[in-house]
Parts: C-alpha cells; sequence; structure tokens
C-alpha cells in the first residue's frame, strides 16, 4: 500500500502541503469545533492544524464507545491519548464530551475516496453513522495517489463535501 510505504520526509511535504491547503478554505477559517482524527496506517497527519496560531480551534477525536457507536471529546493536548480499541489514539472519559451537533466542519480519514464524494474506510461503519449526526461540511483528506474516478455508494454512505490533497481541493458537485 502506498501510504504506507511512503519516504518519511515526502510524507511530511505532503501533509503540510495538505494542510496548508486545508488552513486557505473559508470553512476551516470559520470552524471553531473541528472532529478530526489520530492517523494510522500511514494517513495524512494533521497535527499542524492545532497548534500556533490555529490552536483557538476546537479539536474534537472520536472514542470508541461500543461496537457501533463513537462518542466525541474535545482535546487540548493530543499527546497524553491512549490506544483505544482499535489501537487507535483516543481520548479518555476525562475529556470533555460534545454534541455532533455543535461540530462545525469534519475532516474524514479513508482508504480511497472518488470524484464524487464516496469513500472506502475501513469497513466498520463508525464514521458514516457519526457523520449522519452532523450538520456541517465533511472534508475527506487523502494523497491524490487515493483518487479514483467513482465508487458507487450505499445507501447508508455519507458523502464528502469536498476532498483534499496534497494536490488540489477536489469539489463535490451534488446530484
Amino acid at each position: 500500500m502506498e501510504r504506507i510505504n511512503h519516504h518519511p520526509e515526502e510524507k511530511k511535504a505532503r501533509d503540510r502541503s495538505i494542510c496548508e491547503r486545508l488552513k486557505r478554505l473559508s470553512v476551516f477559517k470559520n470552524a471553531h469545533n473541528i472532529l478530526s482524527y489520530m492517523p494510522i496506517h500511514g494517513e495524512v497527519d494533521l497535527h499542524t492544524l492545532f497548534s500556533g496560531k490555529y490552536h483557538s480551534k476546537k479539536l474534537v477525536l472520536p472514542r470508541v464507545k461500543d461496537s457501533t457507536t463513537l462518542d466525541l471529546h474535545e482535546v487540548e493536548d493530543p499527546s497524553n491519548l491512549k490506544p483505544g480499541k482499535f489501537r487507535i489514539p483516543e481520548p479518555g472519559n476525562h475529556h470533555p464530551k460534545m454534541a455532533p451537533d455543535k461540530i462545525d466542519l469534519v475532516l474524514v480519514p479513508g482508504i480511497v475516496f472518488s470524484q464524487n464524494g464516496h469513500r472506502i474506510g475501513y469497513g466498520k461503519g463508525f464514521y458514516d453513522r457519526l457523520l449522519k449526526k452532523t450538520i456541517c461540511p465533511k472534508i475527506g483528506i487523502a494523497y491524490e495517489f487515493q483518487m479514483v474516478e467513482n465508487i458507487s455508494g450505499e445507501p447508508h454512505d455519507i458523502p464528502m463535501d469536498m476532498i483534499v490533497t496534497e494536490k488540489k481541493t477536489h469539489h463535490i458537485k451534488k446530484p
């Protein structure tokens, strides 16, 4: 898998490019509560989005509640997270909870994204169930090599509003 076999310096440069592209988006500039993720398996690392002058933005991260549900927690310092059910770093119960309808922007990881806004994740459906509860823009985060022409979505899939890669911002045309 190309995402895992990135040369570390090349990955850092691509991650920086994606973060810079996100910072220029009005939906990012206007968002206060941002649901993000902790990168695994070579996913794009977005940690610089929540430091420096962007520290005023609230980082919200998911935590596995049960076999179908993610809880959302506000996190000030992601360096103190502990591995959760799937060995993904997660906030603990001591981090303040946040309701999905309080989220202003969702940054969504995935394995593959399509030009029509659909994504393939890790197959458990956590994100699609969570995204149904949010009323804000949803941005897929990927490297350009993760983009494909088309993925036929299923009825329960929630398409992205845009996908940001190191090369461009793919704006999704809604039918």
